[in-house]
């Protein structure tokens, strides 16, 4: 299940990345409220940087087990992804913080996870989020998903390790608060 398609909400649409998003990606993460809840973005965040994940998501999208789209409303606002794919794969996610509270991120992860679990084989979506991100863990729990425990993961922007709280989505759960 590769990102060559696209996925479309009533507001954003998800879609392959490009080369010339570079720039927004950038514009998004210079923003520190951003880059600071994300485990494997590095802070600052320049353009050198935004290319040369760009040059690697285009080489992997082949071959790779992440799935990664941009959140595009009139141009590229954040991304959406999924690591590791198989029966439990991991979402991630960003918004530039202009677009915060609009909903857009809850329009997108839940088409995703619909998207994810229309494939037979996904049994459970894992998220989590940094302690004290109650923006994200909200969007989590609105679709369903519920903390399963907590751990300690690396955040690349502070260069340290922080609390992280663990969540998942199961198959059942996801079509249950469907019905």
């Amino acid at each position: 299940m590769l990102p060559e398609k696209t996925i479309r909400t009533e507001s954003v649409l998800l879609r392959p990345l490009r080369p010339g998003d570079g720039p927004a990606i950038v514009a998004g993460l210079s923003d520190y409220e951003v880059t600071r809840w994300l485990a494997r973005v590095p802070y600052p965040y320049d353009l050198d940087e935004a290319e040369r994940f760009l040059a690697w998501e285009r080489m992997q999208r082949p071959v790779s087990a992440e799935q990664v789209y941009a959140i595009d409303r009139d141009g590229m606002i954040g991304l959406i992804s999924l690591r590791a794919a198989g029966s439990r794969p991991i979402l991630g996610y960003w918004l530039a913080q202009a677009h915060w509270g609009k909903r857009y991120m809850s329009e997108a992860v839940a088409a995703l996870v619909d998207d994810t679990f229309a494939d037979p084989s996904v049994t459970e979506i894992q998220s989590g989020v940094f302690e004290g991100n109650e923006r994200s863990l909200a969007i989590q729990k609105r679709q369903g998903f519920e903390i399963i425990g907590r751990s300690v993961q690396h955040n690349l922007a502070l260069g340290r390790d922080l609390a992280h709280i663990d969540t998942a989505l199961t198959r059942a759960r996801h079509y249950e608060l469907k019905t």
